[in-house]
């Protein structure tokens, strides 16, 4: 039961963590994961995560920007913009969903893993978010901070 406890746990933060885990780094959190990055790959890294936010609510890079030099977090400008908690619950898990589609395509492409097998995964992965969340492990605050260094 403990495993499987464990596994609805973890199901959810990878899936987050795809687009979550980048978000928490705004306010220090995080950070420790780029120890080794050159200042080119951290600059990069922090404009992807801005365009990534800014795709995700549907406003430009700028407004991120200005939101994240402010000391805000994901969902007070979310709210700013008229977009529920859970709608950018919402919108956070089906990026989620299609960074790992993708990551399962590209190691299908490489021939590490065959299609039926990036199928199932992806069905069991899916699955395994959907226990989780309606076993009340779907919620990650951290995930609605602003992205940052």
């Amino acid at each position: 039961m403990r495993k499987k406890l464990v596994s609805y746990a973890i199901i959810p933060a990878f899936a987050l963590t795809l687009v979550g885990a980048g978000l928490a780094s705004a306010h220090g959190f995080g950070s420790g994961f780029n120890k080794n990055l050159s200042p080119e790959e951290i600059a990069q890294s922090q404009q992807d995560r801005f365009t990534e936010q800014a795709n995700l609510l549907g406003i430009s890079v700028d407004e991120i920007k200005n939101a994240w030099a402010q000391g805000k977090t994901l969902q007070q400008l979310a709210t700013e913009k008229g977009i529920s908690t859970d709608q950018l619950k919402e919108k956070m898990k089906a990026r989620a969903q299609e960074k790992m589609k993708s990551m399962l395509q590209t190691l299908v492409q490489k021939g590490v893993i065959t299609q039926a097998q990036a199928d199932q995964r992806l069905q069991h992965m899916q699955t395994q978010m959907q226990n989780a969340e309606t076993k009340g492990f779907g919620g990650h605050k951290g995930s609605m901070k602003m992205m940052g260094l």
